[in-house]
């Protein structure tokens, strides 16, 4: 049994804790701001108050609480209250007697049988305002009087206009009774008041570095909400200030309208409701708002400041009216618990300007609105740690997918890469094919047909010739051989195999060779080291230029060398024959050869007369590709 009743607690969701919790609270609220006599002591209702500022005025008895702005005209200025002292209390030395104020101001001094027992900022310059805390006024022993209807007590209140002036009324009797009366008023408009203005500061400074971070409005709305909310609860149970009272009645009044209106705009986007009235009523609030209560700063009008909190009162209401309405039962948990607590919370603020401003039947003492903000705001902070919470799931549930996509698509690349790469590879296996398979046709294949017909059309063969043939063939074979050398564009190297392939030919047609070759910079072909098919186009420049030589030149002496210019590889080859010389044709098809085999490999050639001889000028690109002179 207890079991299955622990099981449906457990189902009972928090919103609904929350209200059960709630309801039992404004119960509480009903009945300890009961209006109830102190035990012990006499509650004065009635006083007899003169206007010291209108000398022609004559006393007048009021009900107690007297407020000055309900007068017409609003009274200002001092006023004397004489307090009838209860006829069955007298002095007693064991137990001293107290007066207690729960309202008064906004200066006062108290005076028993003509003598001055206590006072209140009386003679503080600037703005002071007393009625905003609570007042336990020890009365002496020795100044009180045997009979009961000698004493006299007398109340001077100096009022300000716009502050609810006037008097409350105060219980008289002993001090032991009061005090726990005095405590309780004292926690409840001063503690408990910096209690929620610290809360709702530190909520402010939370939503702010939450809005920072991720820039969302609602967290910008919930700032600004709080920051207006603390500086309403720092000014309110300040005495003195330290600053002109405009400013004070204003800032105190327009904190609490931008604190409605920002948290009226939180709830709305925090149900993710489209723009509707009630929103643009609450714009036009935020607009309005400080035009009004400049005015009312000005015209030190009291009731145009009541007809404004009506409105922050029916706005609160329609507000929460229509988002309940509007959503019904298609919320969340969290958003059910922001209309459970704003709900409580607008009852709150309902309740104190009813008893407060309009004085209805209540203790105007004991306000709801503080405990009632400062559960709003712990409900707040609660759903903020939710909607945190449930954002840092999701970016975890979305790292997580975001991780497991990165590694499919990873390993979907690192297959098509592969596939890429031998694509790739294959392409350059082909290429390297047809290109071995046409230098062997165009040279060794040449040759060997060359050799071939010789052999078939002669009806005798030379050895001699065929071994020349031959070994013409053989030396294009080991030609294309070295052009596969993994030689990454090391000109010295690749001059040095070039080398063994035409030192015999120079030495038997008597051509001494010079060889002045040094170390030079890579050479490069479009930023890459020079492969195996740039070799052979070096080769076959050069195997034409010595080709010439041997063939026209007539030289004795040819010189290779090769140096560094500009970060560049140089080479040169030169020769002491005939030079360029009348016949020269620049177009020839040997050197348009030369010329675009050079171009291949990013490289420009220029034919020089040397007096006496040729030289033939190579200068290649390195790292930039260089253009055919």
């Amino acid at each position: 049994m207890i079991a299955r009743l622990l099981s449906a607690l457990g189902r009972v969701q928090a919103w609904a804790w929350v209200a059960a919790a709630l309801a039992v609270i404004l119960v509480w609220l009903v009945i300890v701001s009961q209006p109830q006599p102190i035990p012990g002591t006499f509650t004065i209702e009635q006083a007899e108050v003169v206007l010291e500022s209108r000398p022609g005025l004559p006393p007048k008895m009021v009900n107690l609480p007297h407020i000055w702005d309900d007068e017409r005209p609003q009274w200002e200025g001092d006023a004397l209250y004489s307090l009838r002292w209860p006829e069955t209390l007298a002095a007693d030395p064991a137990h001293p007697l107290a007066l207690y104020l729960p309202r008064i101001g906004a200066r006062f001094r108290v005076l028993l049988n003509g003598k001055l027992v206590a006072q209140e900022h009386w003679d503080t310059p600037g703005y002071v305002d007393t009625s905003v805390v609570p007042h336990l006024v020890t009365l002496p022993a020795e100044l009180l009087r045997p009979g009961a209807g000698d004493n006299r007590l007398v109340i001077e209140v100096r009022g300000k206009l716009l502050r609810k002036s006037g008097l409350a009324p105060p219980s008289i009797g002993p001090r032991e009774a009061m005090t726990a009366r005095f405590e309780r008023v004292h926690w409840w408009q001063v503690s408990a008041t910096w209690m929620v203005a610290a809360c709702s500061a530190l909520l402010a400074i939370m939503s702010g570095l939450m809005w920072r971070q991720g820039r969302e409005r609602v967290f910008a709305l919930l700032a600004g909400a709080s920051v207006a909310w603390s500086v309403r609860l720092v000014l309110t149970p300040a005495v003195n200030p330290h600053m002109p009272f405009e400013l004070w009645f204003y800032l105190h009044k327009l904190s609490f309208t931008m604190y409605c209106g920002f948290l009226y705009l939180f709830l709305w986007d925090l149900f993710d409701f489209r723009q509707g009235v009630a929103r643009r009523i609450v714009v036009a609030l935020l607009w309005v708002g400080p035009f009004w209560l400049g005015l009312v700063t000005l015209t030190e009008n009291y009731n145009l400041y009541r007809a404004w909190t009506a409105v922050l009162v029916g706005v609160a209401t329609l507000t929460m009216t229509m988002m309940f309405m509007r959503a019904r039962w298609g919320l969340d948990g969290n958003q059910r618990l922001m209309v459970v607590v704003g709900m409580v919370t607008v009852i709150t603020g309902l309740r104190d300007f009813l008893v407060v401003q309009l004085n209805f039947p209540g203790d105007g003492d004991l306000r709801w609105m503080t405990p009632g903000s400062l559960v709003f705001m712990l409900t707040l902070g609660w759903v903020l740690v939710q909607r945190t919470s449930s954002y840092l799931q999701q970016i975890g549930s979305l790292n997580q997918d975001l991780e497991q996509r990165v590694l499919e698509k990873e390993s979907e690349l690192r297959g098509a890469f592969e596939l890429l790469r031998d694509a790739e590879r294959r392409q350059v296996l082909e290429e390297e094919r047809k290109r071995l398979t046409r230098d062997m046709h165009d040279g060794l294949g040449s040759q060997l047909v060359q050799t071939l017909n010789v052999v078939r059309t002669t009806g005798r063969t030379d050895p001699v010739v065929v071994a020349g043939m031959l070994n013409h063939a053989l030396e294009e074979l080991r030609m294309t051989l070295d052009s596969l050398e993994p030689l990454e564009g090391d000109l010295p190297a690749i001059l040095g195999t070039l080398r063994r392939r035409i030192a015999p030919a120079l030495e038997a047609a008597g051509i001494e060779l010079e060889w002045q070759v040094e170390e030079v910079p890579p050479v490069t072909v479009h930023g890459k080291g020079m492969e195996s098919r740039g070799v052979m186009h070096l080769f076959r420049c050069l195997q034409e230029v010595f080709a010439n030589i041997l063939k026209h030149a007539g030289a004795s002496r040819v010189a290779v060398r090769t140096w560094e210019e500009d970060g560049r590889a140089m080479l040169s080859v030169t020769d002491n024959g005939k030079g360029l010389g009348e016949g020269f044709r620049d177009g020839g098809r040997g050197l348009n050869n030369i010329r675009l085999r050079a171009a291949e490999i990013g490289a420009t050639v220029r034919f020089e007369d040397a007096r006496p001889g040729t030289r033939v000028h190579f200068r290649f690109a390195g790292n930039r590709p260089a253009a055919v002179d």
